[in-house]
Parts: C-alpha cells; structure tokens; sequence
C-alpha cells in the first residue's frame, strides 16, 4: 500500500497535477494536469481597484487564447499573507508568478527562490535584483506628469499659487514614487504651490473620508492630487459634500490609472475633476501574460514598460479609455 501510494504520488508529479490549497486562491480548485501552463499573479488590492480588475481580466483572457490557466490572487496590504501563498505557487510549480510588490525588496529571496525552482519570475511595476522582468510603468515619470500638468494649471489660472492636498500611498513603493513625481513635477511648474496635506487613501472609501476631513481642516485647498483615481473620486465626491462647487473654475483634482468614473468625469468636461494618468489597461494586462509565455518558451525579451498617457477635460482619449474599459 505504502508503494502504491508513492508510485501514485510520483505520477501525479510526472503529469503535473497540482491542487491549489484554499487558503492561496480562497477557494480549492485544481490547476489541471499541466502547472506549467499556468501563469500566477499576485496583486494586492486588486479587487478594490477598478482600473486593476480590467487590467488582470485582460491578462486571464490573453492567457486563454494562449492556452494557460490564470490566477490571480489579492492579499489585501498583508505582506505575509501575500509571501505565504508565493511560496504555495512555487511548491506547486506553476510555470510563472507576476507579483505587484509593495516592498520588492521583501521579495529578493522569494524571487531567487522561483527562478531556482525554474519558475519565470515578473516584477509588476518594479525592479528587484532576482526576476526575469518588469512588467509595467515608470511609476515617478508619470506621477510627474500628473504634477506638473496641474502645476501648469494652477500658474495659469491661480497666479502660481494654490493649497494642495495629495492622496498617497506610503505603503507601498510604488505609492512613494508616483507621488513623490506628482509632488517634483508640481514644483517644477508652479513652485508658489503649498501642499497643506499629505494621506494615505487609494479606494472610493478612503478618498471620500480622508478628503472630507481634510478639507474641514483646510476648507481653502483648491487641488487634490492622489496616486489613485479611486480615490480622488472619492475626493470629487467629499468635495461636492463640503458644499464647495462641483464646476469651480479656481478647483482641480486630478488622479492616476483611469478608471471608468474619472474617464466619464472628464469626458463630460465643466467640473473640477480635470486630469488622470490613464493606463493602457489591455495593453499591460496582456503584456503579464506575453512576456511570461515568451520566457516559458525560452526567449528573453526584457522589461516592458508601458507608458501611462495625461487624459484632460473633453479630450476625446477619454472616449478611447472607456471604450477600452468596455464603458
């Protein structure tokens, strides 16, 4: 009985049979007979960020028309949670694991124990010494230009000068960075600007009741900048409830990713709601799966990095995004 059960076990690893423990997927389901043709992504807060989820349903349809099984799996902001169903990933030998690392250096060790596990590796947004590529933004760059845009804004129309309240993300380093470019790059424009305010806030939530506080305690701030437009749709909303004007001509808001509610804000024109950094959704969504099959496959194509593109008031890209967003 005991041979059997070995001789059963080691069959089950010839055909590549894996089961995906339920607390890696929240659920129990198998991989299929072949793990190498299946392609893992860990994202944390992906099930809270609109543009995200179009994003990785682009990459679960791409890995579709590839042949490759494609899971996705949120962690939320825990750091462990996240590491712990990695490591079940790379027990199970799936053939790549794209990760969106909110620390990358916490993910050195872990990387280097995929790629010697001989599972492709991809860093979502970041770089870290022990991956095959990046996949995804010049999270600074586009932040800067988010900045600077408004920058512009506020030096023609305000005289240079304005009370700015920026909605970051500490958390993570990819938070740091597009903000620490949204603040450089308004600066480089309107250098008379006061940042009065400074707060973590990435979902709908968040921007709503952060900004609704802040702006009892700076009810003269007139631009809010967040690294997230959910969040600054949030603030759109806490800036209408305040009882400030939704079309003020001296307001601006202005977000990151472009998301269905923001492309519509702008599309419409008129209010306060003025710029996004827009993410070409589908592109990088299919460029996870891409470049994961290219490298299963034995080519080595190198980073892809995907620049985000500035959306303003009644710019027709807005009608290009959310035709993307299926809008």
């Amino acid at each position: 009985m005991n041979t059997s059960s070995i001789s059963r076990r080691h069959l089950m690893q010839l055909m590549g049979a894996v089961t995906v423990a339920s607390a890696a997927l929240g659920a129990s389901k198998a991989f299929g007979q072949d793990a190498k043709k299946t392609i893992a992504i860990s994202f944390p807060n992906a099930s809270v960020i609109g543009a995200v989820i179009t994003e990785l349903e682009a990459s679960k349809a791409k890995g579709a028309e590839l042949g490759y099984n494609v899971v996705v799996d949120d962690p939320g902001t825990d750091l462990n949670k996240q590491i712990n169903t990695i490591k079940t990933w790379i027990e199970q030998g799936v053939g790549a694991i794209a990760v969106n690392a909110l620390q990358p250096d916490a993910f050195e060790a872990i990387g280097k124990q995929a790629m010697d596990a001989g599972i492709i590796w991809i860093t979502y947004g970041q770089k870290i010494k022990n991956q095959h590529a990046t996949v995804g933004y010049a999270q600074y760059d586009d932040g800067f230009t988010l900045g600077a845009y408004s920058g512009k804004w506020v030096t023609e129309t305000q005289g240079g000068k304005a009370k700015v309240i920026i909605l970051g993300y500490e958390k993570g380093v990819w938070g740091q960075q597009r903000g620490s470019g949204i603040k450089d790059g308004l600066k480089s424009t309107a250098p008379n600007a006061e940042i009065v305010a400074e707060q973590d806030a990435i979902s709908p939530t968040e921007g709503l009741n952060t900004t609704r506080t802040l702006l009892e305690a700076h009810p003269d701030a007139n631009v809010i900048l967040g690294v997230e437009d959910p969040a600054t749709e949030g603030a759109y909303k806490a800036w209408i409830a305040s009882g400030k004007d939704p079309m003020d001509p001296n307001g601006f808001i202005g977000g990151m990713d472009g998301t269905v509610p923001a492309l519509q804000y702008l599309k419409q024109g008129g209010t306060v709601y003025r710029a996004s950094m827009a993410i070409p959704l589908v592109a990088v969504g299919e460029a996870i799966i891409t470049t994961a099959d290219d490298y299963i496959n034995g080519k080595t194509p190198g980073d892809k990095i995907v620049p985000l593109e500035l959306v303003t008031e009644k710019s027709p890209l807005a009608d290009s995004y959310l035709a993307q967003q299926g809008a």
